[in-house]
């Protein structure tokens, strides 16, 4: 039996003659997608600036309005005095000037004891260590010093002593180090200190237990201290009567309300 011609094809004949099935759809990759509309943007933004400087060029230039202001006038005479500038406005009006003249003016009813400047040699016998306090103040920049002291009463005294000491300041603030130093007051003979409104670093101590003069006379001291730009102050109340922070506070605030 003579076989078919169509089993006498080859196989791969036969399956070519069916066409291949469709590729699946595969969306745009994200990054893509992304490039092409960046891509479109900077094209549509070409086109349009490309398209706006043609028709900006056939036109007329518009001429700029001219430049018109009053010409400045001036008064006629001279000008009027003008007040002096307030100390407080000018620091170193208050760095340069006179201490003496600075410090509190002894009150009405007072005795002033003495008024005048002091020598390096002076601030440091107020100290424990006079020749070591000498040679801190001669390192640190010690450039003058004044005191002004006064006092109320005879037998029930109440003495008052202010001191301005400035140093220069310009390599090393041993101002702010000097008020460090002396915040614990004289051992058990200061109550503890409080803070003076104002300054960030000032503070008043009270009496506590007095100091024995002999002979039977007991003082109280009450202390404070605070410090403007380069100088430093310090106040000493002393009386028979134990000192109050209030009494020393009011001192210390008038003081610094001067400087």
């Amino acid at each position: 039996m003579t076989p078919s011609p169509a089993l006498l094809l080859e196989p791969e004949l036969v399956s070519s003659s069916v066409p291949p099935p469709p590729e699946p759809y595969r969306p745009m990759a994200r990054r893509r997608l992304t490039l092409v509309v960046a891509a479109a943007a900077v094209l549509g933004v070409l086109a349009g600036a490309g398209a706006g400087y043609q028709v900006q060029r056939g036109r007329t230039p518009t001429p700029l309005p001219p430049l018109v202001a009053a010409a400045p006038s001036q008064p006629r005479g001279t000008a009027p005095p003008q007040p002096p500038p307030k100390v407080a406005d000018d620091r170193d009006a208050v760095y340069e000037a006179d201490l003496l003249k600075l410090i509190l003016p002894t009150p009405k009813g007072a005795k002033q004891v003495d008024r005048g400047w002091l020598s390096q040699a002076d601030v440091a016998d107020n100290w424990g260590d006079p020749a070591s306090e000498y040679g801190e103040l001669g390192q640190n920049g010690f450039r003058r010093a004044a005191e002004a002291h006064w006092t109320v009463g005879s037998s029930t005294f109440t003495d008052t002593d202010v001191t301005l000491i400035q140093f220069r300041d310009d390599q090393s603030p041993y101002t702010s180090q000097m008020l460090r130093e002396n915040e614990g007051g004289d051992g058990d003979h200061q109550d503890y200190a409080t803070p003076v409104p104002g300054t960030d670093d000032g503070q008043v101590l009270p009496s506590a237990d007095p100091y024995d003069e002999g002979h039977g006379l007991k003082v109280y001291v009450g202390t404070g201290q605070a410090r403007v730009g380069s100088l430093y102050l310090q106040v000493f109340v002393s009386s028979v009567h134990p000192v109050s922070r209030k009494a020393v506070l009011s001192v210390i605030t008038k003081q610094l309300e001067r400087l």
